[in-house]
């Protein structure tokens, strides 16, 4: 009966594969084969490479890590039975840009359908997978990633920016009509309610609109989710303000950081009283990530009125202007720019906290080009709505790449660029048609990344 001997030699260990046999009397061994060699305590196979031969070559480690941050989100648990499916799809979103056909044929050339233990994955599959994700209760979806992202950065969530946007669909089955989008193209749009962190930009609440919806309407809706949610502390571009809307907010007991236009009233009251020496001066410096402003705090209905100065600003739209014959007063307040808040903070943090909040639109930047939001080519209303879903958890994952490397000062995107070239190689030996994998070898940058991101490949 033949069975495997380990034999030493110096400090190595081979595998052998013997049989007993008896000879004069006495029981001897006879090797078969010499299999491979002991590393570490696992085998390594002995193979002859002159007789492999390619079987197929398959994206991986991308696919790996994408799967085990889904994991940690426990996305699994969340999206119900058919989670594999809708995993699929999302790892593709992320992925591989395109049509639905094209994300089918990709995943072919991936090993999603390895990751995830499908036997297959059709274009009907991929289709049916969006209407599972519009079947679940994604609002308890985005309250369990919520409090996921709560426990996970803590420090990250006494504030959060909300901002809306807008996008066309080829939506043929309803009946929304026509209108102009904020570039000037006319066609059918629908607009997205999103709210993020403020440092990192995760997401935390989404909502799809018609594209009638106004601005007004939507503050107002998704304003009373994050109460309901616990949030209290919001910022807003000065499109959302209104003294409604601050009225409400106070009501809901919120707190709120909001720009505002500058009316007739703004100029009278508040603008035409600030003296230029006394803003500009060291006392109200702030310094900001990219220039430098003069800010300061006067009473104001409800709250207090942040009046910011930006010097840099102010000549360079000013000389502008004047060029152009803009008449003086138009001219007269350039460079001056309104926050209102009701909040405890100083004007400095208040000044820093709404200038950062370009970070909701690099979110939506994000979900329009790489997570394709815009413009989303399906045509029935329900499957357009599981689209925008769909960009929603992609951005969750990014959002978590991003935070996790960002000791390494390199995009999420960037990450996933890095890890694509680490293929799975299937081979197959010519003479015993045994199959093996292996997995193209890391270099240091691509160790440090998956180890400060918690995953394995």
């Amino acid at each position: 009966m033949a069975f495997i001997r380990k034999i030493k030699k110096g400090d190595s260990t081979y595998l052998a594969k013997v049989e007993s046999y008896r000879e004069d009397g006495k029981v001897k061994q006879r090797v078969i084969e010499y299999i491979g060699k002991e590393v570490n305590g696992e085998a390594v196979q002995k193979i002859d490479i002159s007789a492999l031969e390619v079987e197929n070559v398959k994206q991986y480690a991308d696919v790996s890590v994408l799967y085990q941050l889904a994991l940690s989100l426990k996305l699994d648990l969340l999206l119900g039975k058919h989670h594999k499916s809708i995993l699929a799809l999302l790892i593709a979103q992320v992925l591989c840009k395109g049509s639905v056909l094209r994300i089918s044929k990709w995943i072919e050339q991936s090993t999603v359908r390895e990751t995830l233990g499908l036997a297959g994955l059709s274009i009907e599959d991929l289709y049916r997978a969006l209407d599972y994700l519009e079947q679940c209760d994604f609002n308890a979806i985005e309250q369990a990633l919520y409090a996921f992202w709560a426990k996970t950065a803590p420090n990250d969530n006494k504030a959060f920016v909300l901002d809306v946007t807008d996008t066309y669909y080829n939506g043929k089955y309803d009946k929304n009509l026509p209108r102009r989008g904020k570039d000037g193209k006319v066609s059918k749009l629908i607009q997205i309610g999103l709210a993020v962190s403020l440092e990192n930009g995760f997401p935390i609440l989404h909502q799809t609109f018609g594209g009638n919806i106004s601005n007004i309407k939507i503050l107002e809706d998704l304003m009373r989710q994050m109460a309901m949610r616990g949030i209290d502390t919001i910022i807003l571009d000065r499109g959302f303000y209104s003294e409604q809307h601050v009225t409400d907010m106070c009501g809901l007991g919120m707190k709120i950081i909001v720009g505002v236009k500058k009316s007739n009233k703004v100029k009278t009251d508040i603008l035409e009283k600030i003296n230029r020496d006394d803003i500009y001066s060291g006392k109200c410096q702030v310094i900001l990530k990219n220039t430098t402003v003069y800010a300061k705090e006067f009473n104001f209905p409800n709250g207090r009125l942040v009046v910011v100065y930006n010097p840099r600003l102010e000549t360079l739209k000013r000389d502008r202007m004047l060029s152009e014959g803009a008449p003086d007063g138009e001219v007269k307040y350039v460079g001056y720019s309104l926050i209102f808040h009701n909040t405890e903070l100083k004007p400095a943090d208040i000044v820093r906290k709404y200038f950062d909040k370009d970070i909701v639109e690099r979110s939506f930047r994000s979900m329009k080009g790489d997570l394709q939001l815009h413009p989303i080519r399906l045509w029935l209303p329900t499957r357009i709505n599981a689209h925008v879903k769909l960009c929603y958890l992609s951005l969750c994952l990014l959002s978590l790449i991003q935070f996790k490397c960002k000791g390494l000062k390199i995009s999420a995107t960037d990450i996933l660029d890095q890890l694509q070239p680490i293929y799975q190689i299937k081979l197959k030996h010519a003479t015993t048609n045994k199959s093996i994998t292996k997995t193209v070898t890391l270099n240091n940058q691509q160790k440090k990344i998956l180890k400060v991101l918690g995953c394995s490949v």
